[in-house]
């Protein structure tokens, strides 16, 4: 984790000093402050580990938590690693919350693993009823890379099999594509996803009758894969931030709830303010 409480206070582990002592900020059990040249600053349960939250979270994880929280407060919004929403149930814990100049709240949650579809839609349902706009960041696989080509300055995967929540996480943003992180390059990239076709090849048999039968010859849509096309890539200081609503749906077992969604914007995309002569 990267988040611990002295003495009831939040400090993150990146200006935490050794000899201290912390606490974590769910269990209030006591942590250690983890610091080196070749490990990202953080906070650990004291054996025996007997707590699993924050268990088993990877270096990328916390990476990416750092680096959008970092982005964000050096230009001027407040945000907030691993900040605990009291109000939602079991205490939910966003990855980064950041608050808009209007002080609405953005839930913002980087999922380095695979997370059940019961799971994800009972968070962003929690997300919904308080209010909050929430925006899921699925990361980008070693495999993307390898299995797919150069395409318009992006990246095309012609066959490439999502993670159910990576489904999900693309039908709640309602079509304008899911943002993926890459833990490699440490850079966001906009992702969508499309049917993909396979060709079920022609065959002929014959009935014990004597009657010959046809079969195949056509191309069908495939329930396993999809076609994935990636814009990018963005460094998290040149993104900006979008909120918009969304209805209530439900489509072939998912379940999206009504609420604000966020999404990110390239700051080149978004168009100056027009000054009174243009007006």
């Amino acid at each position: 984790m990267l988040i611990a409480e002295p003495q009831g206070n939040r400090i993150d582990a990146f200006t935490a000093e050794r000899g201290s002592a912390y606490n974590c900020p769910h269990c209030k059990g006591e942590v250690v402050l983890k610091k080196g040249p070749k490990v990202v600053h953080h906070f650990a349960h004291k054996s025996p580990k007997t707590y699993t939250w924050a268990k088993g979270e990877t270096r990328a994880h916390m990476e990416a938590k750092a680096l959008l929280a970092k982005a964000f407060s050096e230009r001027g919004l407040w945000a907030e690693m691993e900040f605990i929403v009291k109000s939602l149930p079991n205490d939910r814990r966003a990855d980064v919350m950041a608050w808009s100049p209007n002080e609405n709240q953005i839930a913002f949650e980087l999922q380095h693993t695979a997370i059940g579809r019961e799971e994800i839609e009972a968070r962003a349902s929690s997300y919904a009823s308080a209010g909050i706009a929430q925006i899921w960041i699925p990361f980008i696989s070693a495999n993307v890379w390898k299995d797919g080509t150069p395409r318009s300055g992006g990246w095309f995967v012609e066959r490439y099999s999502p993670r159910d929540f990576e489904r999900w996480v693309h039908g709640f943003a309602q079509g304008n594509g899911m943002w993926m992180y890459d833990p490699n390059d440490k850079a966001f990239w906009l992702g969508h996803l499309a049917g993909h076709q396979t060709y079920v090849e022609e065959s002929t048999w014959y009935s014990e009758g004597g009657e010959e039968n046809f079969s195949g010859g056509f191309w069908k849509y495939s329930k396993r894969y999809k076609e994935l096309t990636l814009e990018g890539p963005f460094k998290a200081e040149d993104l900006r931030i979008k909120v918009t609503k969304r209805k209530a749906y439900y489509k072939s077992g998912h379940r999206w709830p009504a609420g604000r969604i966020a999404s990110f914007v390239p700051a080149d995309a978004i168009k100056p303010a027009k000054t009174l002569a243009e007006k």
